[in-house]
């Protein structure tokens, strides 16, 4: 029999072994497992079975109790197939409505056919989409842009002209696969672990990023989002982070972007694109309104 319960420190051989299947063995779940059981605001539950964890998601309260962010569905291989992810998505929406908050929302590929059917079922919808690209070797691309400089600046600094610019989709940031609203608080969270830079003419602001290095499995990666009103801006930032990445020995980049500058980008003689990465590869948000 099948029961989904709340997660505890016992359960951790079962979760490293369930991350073990997931990303050819680099799953982020290892490294923030200890800190959801501490986080007050985290509530990670887990399918059990005969005695041992077979699924878990977590559910993490955020934007000051008002959105809940589901994250980390995970099924054990033996498993899938049964339904799980469903139930489990069924449950952290209850849970959600209980706790309670205004919304859920999450994150997924464009591709993950089943994370959308799975989003579908619960009654959430594709909010907006931005397109993502990785690439290895920062290093070795000597492009560059000689446009319009870039400033960096605080979350203090930047939030309420970030509002006014209306740059921003439904002003929802993303930042590493999350989403944050452009408020001060939201802000100042994203600015715990990554840096701005934003571009200005006539005084206003017309383009917006943000990076920060992240430890992957075959090095430090410059990860960031950019935000542009036309493609000018758009490159400008792309060419400052590259640059940042480069100097900063970063193995690999992996940003994310407005599906706007989508050709822009695959028009760059020095992007190079695997077999599966075309238009649709690209993150989506999801929500629902509770």
């Amino acid at each position: 029999m099948n029961d989904i319960r709340p997660l505890r420190e016992s359960d951790k051989d079962d979760i490293l072994e369930i991350a073990r299947h997931t990303w050819e063995g680099h799953d982020y779940i290892p490294y923030y497992f200890d800190t959801w059981l501490k986080d007050k605001n985290s509530y990670p539950v887990g399918v059990e079975y005969d005695g041992h964890i077979i699924a878990l998601a977590n559910l993490r309260v955020i934007d000051d109790g008002k959105t809940g962010w589901m994250e980390a569905l995970r099924v054990h291989p033996n498993h899938r197939g049964k339904g799980l992810a469903t139930s489990l998505t069924q449950y952290v929406v209850q849970l959600a409505k209980s706790i309670p908050v205004k919304c859920i929302r999450y994150t997924t590929s464009v591709g993950n056919e089943t994370s959308l059917h799975l989003a579908e079922v619960v009654g959430m919808k594709r909010k907006f989409d931005l397109a993502v690209h990785w690439q290895e070797n920062p290093s070795e691309i000597s492009w560059r842009m000689r446009g319009f400089p870039l400033l960096e600046v605080s979350a203090d600094e930047v939030c309420q002209d970030l509002i006014d610019a209306n740059l921003i989709p439904f002003n929802i940031l993303i930042h590493d696969w999350k989403a944050f609203d452009v408020t001060p608080k939201g802000l100042n969270k994203i600015g715990s672990t990554a840096r701005f830079w934003v571009q200005t003419r006539a005084g206003k602001l017309t383009s917006f990023s943000l990076g920060f290095a992240r430890d992957v499995s075959s090095g430090m990666q410059w990860s960031f989002t950019i935000y542009a009103s036309d493609r000018t801006g758009f490159l400008d930032h792309l060419s400052y982070h590259i640059d940042i990445a480069s100097k900063s020995g970063c193995t690999s980049i992996f940003v994310a972007f407005e599906t706007d500058y989508v050709e822009t980008m695959h028009n760059l003689d020095w992007v190079q694109l695997d077999e599966n990465e075309d238009e649709e590869w690209a993150l989506t948000l999801l929500e629902r309104m509770l």
